[in-house]
């Protein structure tokens, strides 16, 4: 078929790097100045060079335009982040995760541009950098709600140090999270504790019995002691 027909020939598309290509591919298709150079094919019959000039100068054409709608990876990443910390919030750690995760997909080189030589573990450290500057992560709003949740299911107080690790949360941020807690509330897991035996209707078991539950539950030793001299 006629290119002009398919594909016409965007006057921004012939500068720079891609002037050269096309300027070569149809020097290539018009070698002898057959019946068929110029800028349109008057004839449905194209010999093999002026048919393989034809579909290089397609291919060429539909590279650049790929090329263009590409994004640069950087805008890519942080808006991928975005979309993702608006359906779950998330921690630092987390975010790194994804966004190794989606440096790895093929799919990413289809829609973004890296450039070349860029190291791609800084890159990833930008973007949480600039996430955590405009607020869109906020660890410490998140570890609070997690925590508060954790408690309302009445979990021991190893058990969430467990579960907010297993979120993303630093060791050292947790730790000095429930410090806090317990500077604020010193009875905070007897509390836990005691709503949790209420809950389960698990007072009228033998000791033995009651400190294996518990222990199973990963409540310390100490909370437990307290709560059956209680």
């Amino acid at each position: 078929p006629c290119l002009s027909s398919v594909w016409p020939i965007p006057p921004s598309s012939i500068n720079g790097f891609w002037l050269l290509n096309l300027s070569s591919i149809i020097f290539i298709g018009a070698l002898g100045r057959n019946r068929t150079y110029g800028p349109q094919i008057r004839n449905l019959m194209l010999y093999p060079t002026e048919l393989q000039a034809h579909c290089l100068l397609y291919l060429v054409l539909l590279m650049h335009k790929i090329h263009l709608m590409k994004k640069d990876a950087n805008e890519y990443l942080f808006n991928e982040a975005v979309k993702y910390l608006g359906k779950y919030p998330a921690t630092r750690k987390k975010i790194k995760e994804y966004l190794q995760k989606k440096i790895k997909n093929k799919k990413t080189y289809t829609r973004a541009i890296f450039p070349e030589g860029i190291d791609k573990e800084e890159m990833i450290e930008g973007i949480v950098g600039r996430l955590d500057e405009l607020k869109i992560i906020n660890e410490d709003h998140f570890i609070e709600s997690m925590f508060h949740y954790y408690q309302q299911s009445l979990f021991s107080i190893r058990k969430i140090k467990n579960k907010l690790f297993q979120k993303g949360f630093d060791s050292k941020v947790i730790d000095e999270f429930i410090n806090q807690k317990f500077h604020e509330n010193p009875e905070l897991e007897i509390e836990i504790l005691k709503q949790y035996i209420v809950k389960k209707k698990i007072a009228g078991l033998e000791e033995p019995e009651l400190k294996k539950k518990l222990y199973q539950q990963s409540f310390s030793e100490n909370s437990i002691f307290r709560v059956i001299k209680d």
